[in-house]
């Protein structure tokens, strides 16, 4: 006798017998597929009974063809390459010797912006398509790196800024000496970046680095796409997210911060640096309660280095993150430590931009990685103390004289960049519309996500650490400038999620267009914010042959004097030359301000230039000088256009050497007493 197993009994049915229920049997497979055809055309009858319409027999939800997403994606691809050909057609039309001063945007064809809104709508479409459309994405915004970072270099016949011409100087100094002289300047008490130079200068065989410095911003940027993306999709899954805060970045980074500079290359270290925490050393909120209220606000913890286990003294709980072993993450940490010890040495702010970084994260327990804050201040203390101490001895005051003075810095930052002439104040207008802009859809993407909780409390910590900054100095009134760099890319996912935080679905048209809008927006006023100074930013070929004919005359311990500091010098003899300039003595700020007699600062420059002894002086003056003082309103307009017709006139100098847009005077042998 069988007995019965709990929950059913076992029966015998037939073939293919199985499991039932009271004994019943299973039918076979053959049977059942022959039901459900009988079934199906049992329905397929009534419906066509009862005439419904076809789009009643549709599924409720559709999804999009293949067809679909190929025919936008088509026109999407059409419009990238029209693009490009577009913008490469306008560049023969431009003329940068026509530039007024509102910048280079005042030479560019309208063809130039067509090419840019034909972009921002390819890069919309594609971006609408992810993750079909990504080639297209990383394609636009290639493009886009191009538009913004090349086209000056391809319309200018020399490299642009006087800081790129300084900075060759300083390579070559160390390459021609073989080491670094810290008692020259501070260039040389930061010299990381130009040992890097010069280094590279020596393996690629080229006479001065002059060759690829005009390139700069075309590698920096895109350098910088590797760290964005880490940082980016350490904090969402969100593809459209990622990519929107990549394209805002590089819509608005006005500051022009990226070409060949110490800041340019310190910044690259600085967001990689981040990347590695964010991406490996990030820790979430729990909802413990914390055993010490005091400790939850002042964020008092430490734990181990490589994020094992730290204690969770502000009521957070860090998570190690799985994709590493320890000694995985010990390297990780090894490898953010040589990245900020290659800033400390590189660049003077973003040293204090890191730490203060790092100092937000610990605070707020948002790192695992609680020594790095710590290592960083050990770093720039011995730096300073052992390497830069040169410098730090006559300069103490100038470092920290203005610390917590933030009405120095305002003046320095603010009130100082809003003179000049009409045309510039627009360009200064427009720098400041589009940093609001930025800042306004940051915050209101940060608000969209608070209200969705997804607020991403790392990256906003990021975004506003740089804050700091402000306090310390001036920093020669670009402080302002550089917080926002540092600030950008932290600011641009902010921005982003403005668009796709929320309700309702990522594709939706309405969406795309608000998106599109806004780029058209941003991308319309970047030109003038990041290239309105070009009128004097740029050198013709005449000016630079000039100051290549100054040096082939002019032998080492010359003075050599300009009429402002906008000239294209010291690229080569760095330290062999003293330099002099006219616009920025004490007697010419007086004789500028009360319109005095110029003649009066004709006869000072001669009296320093005979001093020095003849073959043993000499004076430049070129267009981009004048330029200098007129567009930024630091002299009178005109002001140079009058020393100059008054040291002509004076004939007490003589000039050795010109042409249209430059000028180099000696001083004239001193005639005799009359018989």
């Amino acid at each position: 006798m069988k007995v019965p197993r709990r929950g059913g009994r076992r029966a015998e049915g037939p073939a293919g017998g199985g499991l039932s229920g009271e004994g019943a049997s299973i039918p076979s497979a053959d049977r059942l597929d022959e039901q459900i055809s009988s079934l199906r055309e049992s329905v397929e009858v009534e419906l066509r009974e009862a005439r419904l319409p076809r789009r009643a027999r549709r599924p409720l939800v559709q999804r999009p063809t293949k067809a679909t997403f190929g025919s936008v994606l088509t026109i999407a691809s059409v419009l990238s390459f029209g693009a490009v050909a577009l913008w490469a057609a306008s560049l023969p039309g431009v003329d940068v010797s026509r530039m007024s001063d509102i910048g280079l945007v005042s030479v560019l064809p309208p063809t130039m912006f067509v090419a840019i809104a034909m972009l921002t709508i390819s890069f919309c479409l594609s971006l609408r398509e992810l993750p079909r459309g990504k080639w297209l994405v990383l394609l636009n915004v290639a493009v886009l790196v191009v538009i913004v970072a090349a086209t000056a270099a391809l319309v200018e016949p020399e490299p642009r800024t006087v800081a790129v011409w300084r900075h060759v100087g300083v390579i070559e100094s160390i390459s021609r000496n073989g080491q670094v002289d810290p008692h020259i300047d501070a260039y040389f008490n930061w010299p990381g970046f130009f040992i890097l130079g010069a280094f590279i200068s020596d393996v690629a065989g080229v006479k001065s680095a002059i060759v690829f410095a005009n390139w700069a911003p075309l590698l920096f940027n895109f350098l910088y796409l590797g760290p964005l993306l880490m940082i980016f999709r350490s904090a969402t899954k969100d593809e459209r997210v990622v990519w929107l805060a990549i394209w805002f970045f590089y819509s608005t980074n006005w500051v022009g911060q990226d070409y060949f500079s110490p800041q340019a290359f310190g910044f690259f270290l600085y967001i990689a640096a981040l990347a590695v925490i964010v991406r490996w050393f990030s820790t979430t909120q729990s909802a413990r309660k914390p055993r010490r209220l005091w400790r939850k606000r002042l964020g008092l913890h430490w734990g181990r280095i490589a994020g094992g286990a730290p204690v969770a003294a502000s009521g957070a709980t860090p998570t190690s993150s799985p994709e590493l072993s320890p000694r995985q993450r010990l390297a990780m940490i090894g490898l953010t430590v040589v990245l900020v010890a290659a800033i400390v040495p590189s660049h003077q702010l973003t040293p204090f931009a890191m730490l203060s970084s790092l100092a937000a994260l610990v605070a707020f327990n948002r790192t695992s990685a609680r020594m790095l804050p710590v290592i960083t201040a050990v770093l720039i203390g011995t730096w300073m103390v052992f390497m830069a101490a040169s410098y730090l001895a006559g300069h103490i005051d100038v470092l920290t004289g203005h610390v917590g003075r933030l009405e120095d810095t305002v003046q320095a930052n603010v009130g100082a960049h809003i003179g000049g002439s009409s045309e510039h104040r627009l360009v200064v207008n427009a720098r400041l519309a589009l940093t609001a802009v930025v800042w306004g859809l940051a915050l209101l993407g940060a608000f969209r996500m608070l209200r969705a909780r997804q607020l991403q409390v790392t990256l906003g910590l990021l975004a506003v650490a740089p804050f700091g900054l402000v306090a310390l100095q001036p920093y020669g009134g670009e402080v302002l400038l550089r917080v926002y760099f540092f600030s950008l890319p932290f600011m641009a996912f902010f921005a982003a999620s403005a668009f796709f935080s929320g309700r309702g679905s990522n594709r939706s048209w309405p969406r795309m267009v608000a998106t599109g809008g806004a780029s058209l927006i941003l991308l319309a006023v970047l030109p003038l914010a990041r290239y309105g100074n070009e009128r004097m930013d740029f050198f013709t070929a005449d000016e630079t042959k000039a100051v290549y004919r100054l040096y082939d005359v002019a032998p080492p311990g010359s003075l050599l004097v300009a009429g402002s500091r906008n000239v294209p010098w010291k690229f080569e003899g760095y330290e062999e030359f003293d330099y002099l300039v006219v616009a920025e003595t004490d007697l010419w700020a007086r004789t500028d301000a009360n319109r005095g007699n110029i003649a009066n600062v004709v006869a000072s420059v001669e009296g320093q230039m005979r001093a020095r002894g003849s073959g043993r002086a000499y004076l430049i003056i070129t267009r981009s000088q004048k330029v200098y003082l007129d567009l930024l309103g630091f002299a009178h307009r005109g002001a140079l256009d009058r020393f100059e017709r008054a040291l002509i006139s004076s004939g007490r100098f003589r000039e050795i050497y010109g042409n249209p847009d430059a000028q180099i005077f000696v001083i004239a042998p001193q005639r005799g007493p009359s018989a």
